[in-house]
């Protein structure tokens, strides 16, 4: 389905819909330092220097924390939702220390974990029209989806075994949704609005990205443990910080396809209105009303609820995602949300793997990413605003030293 979204989208904004039309640009493993005015510059295919779209101060910020925490296998990805720009893509350790062969935050193999819950959800809005806060009895708990199918009884909703979406979105309950996977959508919706996101695809960007593996299990040889793991977010399915970015702004778009832009002089996007979109409106108000549940006393509280980030409590909303992974091999921890939740204007993902010793998680980077951005845009409004208010004149100043 994306595939005939781009058909008609990308010619408009100058981006390769098929694989005879031009290449696009690779992102180098390393983004370059800014030039003298200010500007992130990356060379074209004919060598000729395109300016990017990122904010050198952002970008600069976001790479110091990220060493000041001891550079860990890392990216962040921070882009505005009206545009589709990015404003900073950053990593940790570089990637050819780890064996990565591209930027950090377009690797492709880091395994999509309950990220992959979002599509879950989506599909349970948009075909299952799921009520988000109707209970739900649940057996088996949260943690596992064991293969003796507990988690598929019903039961009677009770305080013990009461769960609703919302509470199973927020606290990233595997039994939940590997219940709601197999009762109530089945691994052909799952697979189609994975589709819809970009998976199996190349997600619209003006550069290069490279698509996320999606290996989802082939229906004749598959168990209801299989499908309700798939569900769960335990499928052979990765996920780049590029392509998690991309999922977030179609969400804070209404459903609108939004391509990446990296670059300043790629063409402008259609209002919202002329662009395709996966799903209507009554499905993205309820992500978007259901995304908060992750930062108010779900899986992402710890990285909203202290210091500076406190103030970010109340406006932030996304989806954590927490899975072991092989390329690289590590425990890999994820943020992918969007802010302010009631009128989107930034969307954030990150991605963290935690090795033997570690200081901050995928929650972390993505609160870091999100504070500093509203600060850069306070301080600017501020100065915006002093600008317009005249100087008074004919009065004497006292000046205290």
């Amino acid at each position: 389905m994306l595939a005939q979204f781009c058909a008609s989208l990308c010619p408009q904004l100058g981006l390769a819909a098929t694989s005879n039309a031009s290449p696009l640009p690779v992102v180098p493993t390393e983004l370059p330092e800014p030039s003298d005015d200010g500007i992130v510059y990356l060379k074209s295919a004919d060598g000729h220097p395109r300016a990017t779209t990122l904010d050198p101060v952002l970008q600069r910020h976001l790479t110091s924390f990220l060493i000041d925490n001891q550079s860990p296998i890392a990216a962040l990805v921070v882009a505005e939702v009206r545009t589709g720009n990015i404003l900073a893509m950053v990593q940790g350790r570089k990637p050819e220390d780890w064996g990565g062969h591209s930027h950090t935050a377009l690797h492709s193999a880091f395994p999509a974990a309950s990220v992959f819950k979002t599509v879950v959800t989506t599909a349970a809005f948009e075909v299952a029209d799921f009520d988000s806060q109707a209970p739900f009895g649940l057996n088996g708990g949260c943690s596992h989806v064991r293969e003796t199918g507990d988690w598929l009884k019903e039961r009677n909703p009770s305080d013990v075994s009461r769960m609703t979406l919302r509470m199973a979105f927020g606290k990233s309950c595997n039994g939940f949704f590997a219940k709601i996977g197999v009762n109530h959508l089945g691994l052909g919706i799952i697979t189609e609005f994975a589709h819809r996101y970009g998976w199996d695809g190349a997600i619209p960007a003006d550069f290069h990205v490279d698509k996320s593996p999606f290996l989802p299990p082939v229906p004749q040889n598959s168990s209801t443990h299989t499908v309700g793991s798939f569900a769960a977010g335990f499928g052979k399915v990765g996920l780049s910080a590029a392509h998690a970015a991309y999922v977030m702004l179609t969400i804070a778009n209404h459903g609108a396809t939004t391509p990446l832009r990296l670059f300043r002089d790629s063409p402008t996007l259609p209002p919202l209105s002329q662009r395709p979109r996966i799903y209507g409106d009554e499905t993205a108000e309820r992500l978007r009303d259901i995304l908060d549940s992750s930062v108010k006393g779900g899986t992402a509280a710890f990285a909203f609820k202290r210091g500076k980030y406190r103030k970010l409590h109340d406006i932030v909303g996304g989806k954590t995602g927490t899975l072991t992974g092989s390329s690289p091999k590590g425990l890999t921890t994820w943020f992918a949300g969007l802010a302010p939740t009631s009128a989107p204007e930034v969307v954030v993902a990150s991605v963290v793997l935690l090795e033997n010793r570690w200081r901050i998680k995928g929650p972390n980077l993505a609160a870091e990413g999100l504070a500093a951005y509203f600060d850069q845009h306070s301080d600017r409004k501020a100065l915006s605003t002093a600008r317009l208010v005249p100087v008074a004149r004919g009065k004497s100043r006292t000046v205290v030293k």
